[in-house]
């Protein structure tokens, strides 16, 4: 107050001394009865009517001592801990504490007798400007306040302490069942967290509950934590586009503020010690969450909707320690689904994109019709398989352009196919490399286009494949001059069509001429059959057969394009003969290897012919065809991998557990 130059310094002592009239008067006062004690002998002589200024004034500060508690919601609770210990008081009320927020409103009563604020409006303004000094101020306060007590030996009131004489709460279903052997890795972290805490004096499972007054005071204290979590988000603003999405123009060189990122929420924070079961209950939620705020590999986004929901999921663990147990829980469906909801979209997705104003719709109709039971989890989790399905329905559907692509390269491998039946019938071994490679890739080629354009029972095929067989049989030796006048007939007509073909595929003149040099020497061996039968073996080169099957496993990257689609191919060299039936189901969300880089796909669809994969991600525009028996390798050797696995709450507990164990 001092530094704001709001107030003189006798204003300043003023609400100094009015706060520290309320404070003698909590300390004086015991344990207070109920309302029917305390309105015990009220009469209408006793009632003095308040005018309407007055009880404006009285609404606005209550307000305000509403709104500075939630601020201070986590010093001031440590506060009520210490003085509960200090004054010797377990009933003493957390409305009551010495220190809080209505002290400071008594306080401002004398304040402005002394600023002289005599009416309504100079009070209200000058209330204005006093509040944004206060709760800037406050927690800074408080924390200080707290660690005074600490030093002085006032500890914190161990939940076990305040509250009522009456006995610790009756076993609730859920909560207090007697515990099972563990059975999945979210038991396992509540046991491993019992574990850690008994090391310090405590025995893990099966450790007390605190009594019901404190189950009350810590239920209070989540309340108003998920009050001032609401009340951090101002209603237009989060419900309509802000001005920098309309207008990112006008903010392009502002500086944005750092986001603060999302907190767990700790037992200790709460003032519950972590070594009774609700404690632990909060630390293995504060944990799991902690786990998924920490994780690079996951959109701010949705950190920001786990965190909105940890207050609930609190609430939930404490009544309900199925929680830890049951895979199909209706919470972690919720936290895995939405998980699974974000998966594809860029991590750095926009509150503003569909699919996040959707979540967050959901997120707050759970919040808002949380009753403290699984329901409201249930009817989310609901929700948001309604979401998954509409989704995956609208990229299945949007996939289905590529599908004449997909039936394009089905076609292919069945002219593969052929055409590798026709290079097995030739035997083509024996030849030399350059001719080899000419036929297996050149003219390869050409019977491609000719199947694809006319069909394998068409003319101009078997016109292409007896050349090439006509071209082999002038190769042969020939023995007797039946044979080597049958040559002299078929040369001209074999020759001819060969550079007709080599025409058609526009090789370059040097490599027509070498392929007819080629041609050439076997041809005039084949004439001079004695010296071709004395030959040495080898003499001519051949290929390695172990070269040609290694290229045919190798990985070839391409596209096909229609128009303003590109459908990316990932396949063999030679795609293998059969229809290869993977174990993976339609909706699968992988990331694979494409050009350098990852990329989160959805597959879509399988071909009936060949089983080829069809993957898409509309969020990307990116089309993928995967060979299954090349998907199969690359998820094995961990170039590829399923998303999504294991699910959101899963891996968030694993990794919670690996940090306890570091």
């Amino acid at each position: 107050m001092r530094d704001s130059k709001l107030a003189s310094e006798a204003a300043i002592a003023a609400i100094v001394d009015g706060a520290g009239r309320y404070f003698d008067d909590m300390v004086a006062s015991r344990r207070r009865g109920g309302f029917a004690e305390e309105a015990k002998g009220l009469t209408s002589s006793r009632i003095s009517l308040v005018g309407d200024d007055d009880l404006e004034l009285n609404i606005r500060l209550d307000n305000l001592s509403t709104r500075l508690a939630e601020t201070t919601s986590v010093p001031l609770w440590k506060t009520h801990l210490r003085f509960v210990t200090l004054l010797g008081r377990p009933d003493l009320p957390k409305t009551d504490n010495p220190v809080g927020p209505p002290g400071i409103t008594h306080g401002l009563l004398a304040l402005f007798q002394a600023a002289g604020a005599t009416s309504l409006e100079e009070k209200l303004d000058l209330l204005d400007r006093i509040e944004v000094v206060l709760r800037d101020g406050l927690p800074i306060l408080y924390t200080q306040i707290d660690a005074l007590l600490d030093q002085a030996g006032a500890e914190a009131a161990q939940p076990g302490i305040i509250g009522t004489q009456e006995s610790p709460v009756a076993a609730k279903p859920g909560a207090t069942a007697a515990p099972q052997p563990p059975s999945t890795t979210s038991e396992n972290l509540l046991a491993r967290l019992s574990g850690q805490q008994g090391a310090g004096g405590f025995s893990g499972r099966g450790s007390p509950l605190i009594s019901q007054a404190s189950l009350d005071n810590l239920l209070f204290r989540l309340d108003q934590m998920e009050r001032t979590q609401r009340n951090s988000n101002d209603f237009l603003t989060a419900t309509s586009p802000n001005l920098e999405s309309l207008i990112p123009g006008l903010f392009s060189d502002t500086p944005k503020p750092a986001e603060t990122p999302a907190q767990p929420i700790r037992a200790r924070d709460l003032g519950i010690p972590s070594n009774v079961a609700e404690g632990q209950a909060i630390d293995s939620v504060g944990l799991i969450c902690e786990a998924i705020f920490s994780d690079q590999q996951l959109p701010d986004v949705l950190k920001t909707l786990i965190s909105s929901l940890q207050v609930s999921i609190v609430k939930l663990a404490l009544k309900d320690s199925s929680l830890f147990t049951r895979t199909e829980h209706p919470c972690r469906l919720v936290i895995n689904r939405m998980g699974q909801a974000l998966i594809g979209l860029p991590i750095d997705v926009s509150i503003q994109h569909p699919t996040c104003t959707r979540l967050f719709e959901i997120a707050s109709r759970l919040r808002n019709g949380f009753a403290g039971d699984v329901g409201a989890f249930v009817t989310a989790a609901d929700a948001l398989a309604e979401v998954l399905q509409a989704r995956h329905d609208e990229t299945v559907r949007q996939a289905a352009s590529y599908l004449p692509l997909l039936h394009q390269l089905d076609r292919r491998d069945q002219a593969s196919r052929d055409i590798q039946q026709l290079f097995d019938g030739l035997g083509m071994d024996e030849i030399p490399e350059g001719l080899q490679r000419f036929i297996r890739q050149d003219w390869k080629r050409l019977l491609e286009k000719t199947w694809f354009e006319q069909g394998p029972e068409s003319q101009s095929w078997q016109e292409h494949a007896n050349t090439l067989s006509t071209l082999l049989w002038t190769f042969q030796p020939k023995a007797d001059s039946e044979q080597r006048k049958a040559l002299a007939r078929q040369l001209p007509g074999v020759l001819k069509a060969i550079k007709s073909g080599m025409e058609a595929l526009q090789l370059s003149p040097d490599a027509q001429t070498e392929v007819l040099d080629l041609c050439f020497a076997l041809q005039t061996r084949a004439l001079r059959a004695a010296s071709a039968e004395n030959e040495p073996a080898g003499s001519i080169p051949t290929i390695a057969a172990a070269g040609i099957g290694n290229s045919s496993k190798q990985l070839v990257q391409g596209r096909i394009e229609a128009g303003t689609l590109i459908l990316h191919t990932m396949d063999f060299a030679s795609p293998p003969s059969g229809t290869a039936r993977g174990a993976h189901a339609v909706g699968d969300w992988m990331e694979l290897p494409l050009d350098g880089s990852h990329h989160p796909l959805c597959l879509c669809h399988q071909s009936a012919a060949s089983g080829r994969y069809l993957f898409f991600n509309p969020a990307l525009m990116l089309a993928v065809s995967v060979h299954p028996m090349l998907l199969d390798s690359q998820l094995k050797s961990g170039n590829a991998r399923k998303l999504g696995q294991p699910p959101l709450f899963d891996a968030a507990v694993a990794r919670a557990l690996d940090s306890i164990e570091r």
